[in-house]
């Protein structure tokens, strides 16, 4: 026997509970207003089920599911008495689809190539955010290309059925050239120095040349800044970089202010960590001296030389990690490089990739190494060096990767 036990918790009466009204049961599911989006696509997105009973908070949920499909307009939910149940009904008002799509108004570019630069495709969901950020991507492909001044508009129009195309109009407006670039606040490094080191550059007879555009001249602040920290000016930065128009000529000067601050030189330079090769023979990698003007690149320039150097014992997993320490007056940098040394490396495996001239045991033969061997980047650059000579190849890359098996240590 198996027996079923029902509590109700309330302030009722035992004849009220007795009294409970059954569920109202979905009789039927359907849709309305769907053209192009499948009904079974629609209700997938429906949690309220067929036979089930009905459950009016559970509307709100399945009308958010449908929006969520990003097909609709409008999602709305009806509820009518069916056969003893009731029909729950959703209907839908679609948005149009991209139909068509034009430009207007370009001279400089094709409409292929405009077509590359928007997100907006043909057959899809007609979305206004979508044709905005189109519009945007537009008018910065001119202004990279020194059309400072074009202006990109969009508009719809709408066919029988409630489709669209979409109309971008382009006034391109004139191409501005760099008459003049400007540098201001510059006083350890002369306006030449600056305006060599970057990638925009003034207009010049007969080189096409003196475009402005605006992510190289982004670029040009890193630039600006790594000479800076290449000649002691650790603190430079760029304090603005802008734009004045001549419309009538189509020209601009641009006006680079930059803040110095002061020259920083090398103080005292330890390194730590040594316990395989003579100090002497690790200091010799350093390319800044006590007293030398400090220099970003010289720094990544001895750790990559102290890098190598143990790599020709067979240490190509040193870890070498500047430190630096910033003394304000006199202006100084310490450096402090430290090194962890790690386990010996050893060849777990060679492959070789892009032969289709000869056997891989013939190039094996130029490989001064084989699997198991200690490696060294000196046998490494050889190997590579050997297959060159060969003249089988155009080009010859030689990469490293971590091993499955860990380096052994004794």
């Amino acid at each position: 026997m198996i027996l079923a036990l029902a509590v109700w918790a309330g302030t009722g009466t035992r004849g009220n509970a007795q009294q409970q009204q059954p569920p109202i049961i979905i009789k039927e599911l359907t849709v309305e207003g769907n053209r192009r989006v499948q009904e079974a696509v629609i209700l997938g997105r429906v949690k309220s089920a067929l036979g089930s009973p009905f459950n009016p908070a559970q509307l709100s949920d399945d009308i958010r599911g449908i929006f969520a499909l990003g097909f609709f307009d409008d999602v709305q939910a009806k509820v009518a008495d069916f056969e003893g149940g009731i029909r729950l009904t959703f209907v839908v008002k679609e948005r149009p689809f991209v139909r068509d799509i034009a430009f207007t108004g370009h001279k400089v570019f094709s409409t292929a190539t405009l077509q590359e630069k928007i997100d907006v495709k043909l057959g899809t969901v007609y979305n206004p955010v979508e044709v905005q950020r189109s519009a945007d991507a537009l008018k910065t492909y001119y202004e990279e290309d020194g059309y400072l001044e074009a202006r990109i508009t969009s508009e719809i129009e709408r066919f029988g059925d409630g489709d669209v195309k979409v109309i971008f109009n382009v006034d391109e407006g004139r191409r501005v050239t760099i008459n003049r670039i400007v540098i201001v606040g510059n006083k350890g490094l002369s306006a030449t120095q600056i305006r060599e080191a970057m990638g925009t550059q003034e207009r010049e007879m007969y080189i096409l040349r003196g475009k402005i555009q605006r992510q190289k001249l982004e670029e040009d602040v890193e630039r600006i800044l790594a000479l800076y920290n290449d000649h002691g000016y650790i603190q430079a930065r760029v304090e603005s970089t802008d734009i004045a128009v001549d419309r009538e000529r189509g020209e601009a000067t641009v006006t680079i202010t930059v803040v110095e601050g002061p020259q920083f030189r090398v103080g005292e330079i330890k390194t730590t960590g040594i316990t395989l090769l003579p100090p002497q023979e690790v200091e010799r990698q350093y390319t800044l001296r006590p007293g030398d003007v400090f220099s970003r690149t010289k720094l990544r320039e001895t750790v990559q030389a102290i890098t190598d150097l143990y790599s020709t014992i067979g240490r190509a997993s040193v870890d070498v990690v500047p430190r630096t320490e910033n003394i304000p007056s006199p202006p100084t940098v310490n450096i402090t490089y430290e090194i962890a040394e790690g386990p010996e490396v050893y060849v777990e495996r060679i492959n070789i990739a892009g032969n289709t001239r000869s056997e891989d045991k013939i190039l094996r033969r130029e490989i001064p190494m084989a699997e198991g061997d200690l490696f060294t980047l000196k046998k490494l650059n050889t190997a590579r060096q050997r297959l060159v000579n060969l003249g089988y190849f155009e080009t010859v890359n030689a990469t490293t990767q971590a091993g499955s098996i860990r380096p052994r240590s004794w």
